[in-house]
C-alpha cells in the first residue's frame, strides 16, 4: 500500500531468497573438517564460502568471526590455544584452494588489559597487540613501538595502572589492509574518515612494510 511498504517486501523477499540459493550452494561444497568448537566450526564456513566465490560472484569478501573468553579480570589464561587450533586448518584449506596469497587475517578488539594486576589478572585499558596473518604479508616483524617506560609518569600511561595509549591507532592498521584490496588514495578519507590525525604524526604503517605486493 506505500512505496515504503513495497521496498521493504522487495528487501526481505530478495533476503530469503539468497539465503535459499547459498543453502543450496553450502550444501553442495566439501571442504575438510576443522573441527567441532565454535571458531573451528566458524573458519570452515568462511573456507566453503571462498571455495564458492565464482557462483556467488565475488570479486572481493569480508568475513568476520568471533571468539569468547578473553575476560582476564579473574585469570591469565585467554585462549591464543583455540585460535591457532582453528587458524591451522583454515590456512590449509586455503592454500590448497590456491588463495593463500590473496588473503589477509586480522585479529580485533574493542579494548586492551592493563599492564599491572588487579590481584587475580587485569582490567580494562586501551593499548594492546594484535597479528595480521597470509600469503602475502610480511611475516615475522613487529609494527609501532613499545612506550619508552612504563612507570607512571610515563606520556604514554594513562591512570598509573598501565593503561597505555597505543602507538598505533585502527587507522594505522586498516590504512595498508584496504589499500591492498583496492581502496584508492582518493578513497582513502571516505573509508578511513580519522586517518588523517596518524597522517600528520607519521603514525601509518606502509602498504609496502606489510604486504609483499
Amino acid at each position: 500500500q506505500s512505496v515504503f511498504a513495497e521496498t521493504y517486501a522487495q528487501l526481505v523477499g530478495g533476503a530469503l531468497k539468497k539465503t535459499d540459493d547459498l543453502e543450496r550452494l553450502l550444501n553442495n561444497v566439501q571442504v575438510p573438517d576443522f573441527g567441532r568448537n565454535s571458531l573451528n566450526r566458524q573458519f570452515q564456513q568462511v573456507a566453503k564460502l571462498i571455495k564458492l566465490r565464482d557462483e556467488l560472484k565475488h570479486e572481493r569478501a569480508a568475513f568476520f568471526t568471533s571468539i569468547g573468553g578473553w575476560d582476564t579480570h579473574t585469570s591469565l589464561t585467554p585462549p591464543w590455544g583455540r585460535v591457532e587450533a582453528a587458524l591451522a586448518p583454515l590456512i590449509t584449506e586455503l592454500k590448497a584452494q590456491g588463495v593463500w596469497d590473496d588473503v589477509v587475517i586480522v585479529s580485533v578488539s574493542d579494548f586492551g588489559r592493563t599492564m599491572t594486576s588487579n590481584g587475580q589478572g587485569t582490567d580494562h585499558a586501551w593499548g594492546g597487540n594484535h597479528f595480521v596473518a597470509g600469503g602475502s604479508v610480511k611475516g615475522k616483524r613487529f609494527h609501532g613501538q613499545y612506550p619508552d617506560t612504563l612507570k607512571p609518569e610515563g606520556d604514554m600511561n594513562l591512570g598509573g595502572r598501565g593503561r597505555l595509549i597505543p602507538y598505533l591507532g585502527w587507522e594505522s592498521l586498516w590504512a595498508p589492509i584496504v589499500e591492498w584490496m583496492g581502496v584508492t588514495p582518493a578513497q582513502m578519507d571516505t573509508v578511513l574518515p580519522n586517518l588523517h590525525y596518524f597522517t600528520k604524526a607519521n603514525r601509518v604503517i606502509k602498504r609496502s612494510d606489510l604486504f609483499t605486493n
